[in-house]
């Protein structure tokens, strides 16, 4: 029985390691795009990417499941490894593989994450002063008109004093 769970387990945590490399894979591409700023892309990758992430929390459920047969289901990979090595020794290499593959997975995704979050952040920045640039060409200057949509001058000032006095 033991061994079974085992072998379900590394099933799950294969399937759950492709689907963070698949993630990976899209967390490039969307690297890729801010890049070379094409907007009209992200929107369908980043619904891929929700997809995806939607995926792996259904992995994680059957990992949580697999595990709380085991041990508990907040059990964590060394806890499976120290179980292994006194009940099944036969899979404690392979839980290990599974673990360091996940971490380094997970280091990856975390950093294109942020180099992502900064290339919004930077792109972001660009198209407010892009807007202020196009606003500040073609914002009338309301100071410079007078009430009757012409441009003040110093003569017109000087006409309307004249005019007063």
């Amino acid at each position: 029985m033991i061994k079974e769970n085992f072998k379900s387990l590394i099933k799950a945590l294969d399937k759950e390691f492709e689907a963070y490399c698949k993630l990976k894979e899209l967390f490039e591409e969307k690297k890729e795009y801010l890049k070379k700023a094409k907007s009209d892309d992200l929107g369908v990758l980043d619904n891929k990417i929700l997809e995806m992430n939607n995926s792996i929390v259904k992995l994680n459920e059957i990992r949580k499941t697999i595990g709380a047969e085991l041990i508990d289901e907040n059990a964590c990979m060394s806890q499976f490894i120290k179980l292994a090595e006194e009940k099944a020794p036969e899979f404690t290499e392979p839980l290990k593989e599974r673990k360091v593959k996940i971490c380094k997975i997970f280091d990856e995704l975390v950093l294109l994450n942020r180099q992502n979050v900064e290339l919004l952040k930077h792109g972001i920045i660009i198209t407010n002063k892009m807007l202020e640039s196009i606003i500040d060409a073609f914002a009338p200057q309301g100071c410079n008109y007078n009430g009757a949509g012409k441009a003040d001058t110093h003569d017109i000032d000087m006409w309307t004093v004249n005019k007063q006095i």
